[in-house]
């Protein structure tokens, strides 16, 4: 866990994104829904996972609405949810894997003062239960889901959040994450660095959406030391 900084040294968190950044689920989330709206509407949802990396509920089911061939109520959106959740586990058996490296950059972060935390919005349970899945090691002083939101369905500040729960401010902290949505996030937190993953979307577009830096594996993560000043224009790499 983390060691101890010095006494005047800012507290500073690596925030990970959980889906595509810890743990690489992003096509069991979209098969998982593909094979519930067939279950329950006879309908196949057309394109890939990166089509709905990011995105809320109401967001996907807006998106989804003119594909259905009856009305989306709230009760057949509850349905589809929970036929989505039942499946989850069973579409993604023996293929959850935790992201090359996430491990390492966590505890190297640890051992240079840093906390570490996940933030998404996705449940508790199905979060811990990925990381069992996928035999990630309990490395993170905090995780943040869906269940901590003040809101869930308005509530875009689980970075900053994060960096509250853990006694940082949100310029003081580095947030990676892979959508194009989780990028716009942090920056609207004031998050100091935000650093785009290419698992979901190349890197022309997280540069658009905004990303500080981008990367293709978590080993080109590099901290800034504690004694550097930090910002909102960064101080890695």
């Amino acid at each position: 866990m983390t060691q101890s900084p010095a006494d005047d040294a800012p507290r500073r968190v690596l925030i990970l994104d959980f889906d595509g950044v810890v743990v690489n689920t992003e096509e069991v989330h979209f098969e998982s829904w593909r094979e519930a709206f067939r279950q329950q509407l006879g309908v196949r949802l057309p394109g890939d996972y990166t089509q709905v990396v990011g995105l809320t509920l109401d967001e996907l089911f807006e998106m989804w609405r003119p594909l259905a061939p009856v009305p989306l109520t709230i009760d057949l959106r509850r349905r589809l949810l929970a036929a989505k959740t039942d499946l989850f586990f069973t579409v993604g058996e023996g293929r959850f894997k935790p992201i090359s490296g996430v491990a390492d950059l966590v505890r190297d972060a640890q051992r240079q003062g840093w906390y570490a935390a996940i933030a998404s919005r996705g449940r508790r349970l199905r979060l811990l239960r990925t990381l069992e899945l996928a035999r990630v090691p309990a490395v993170f002083e905090l995780i943040l889901a869906l269940e901590d939101a003040v809101d869930p369905k308005t509530d875009r500040k689980v970075h900053a959040r994060a960096a509250w729960a853990l006694g940082a401010e949100p310029a003081a902290c580095v947030v990676v994450e892979d959508s194009l949505s989780g990028i716009a996030d942090a920056l609207d937190s004031g998050i100091g660095r935000v650093i785009g993953l290419t698992t979901s979307f190349d890197a022309t577009a997280l540069r658009q959406a905004g990303a500080h830096e981008v990367i293709s594996r978590l080993d080109e993560v590099r901290l800034p030391s504690l004694a550097v000043p930090y910002g909102n224009n960064g101080g890695g790499a």
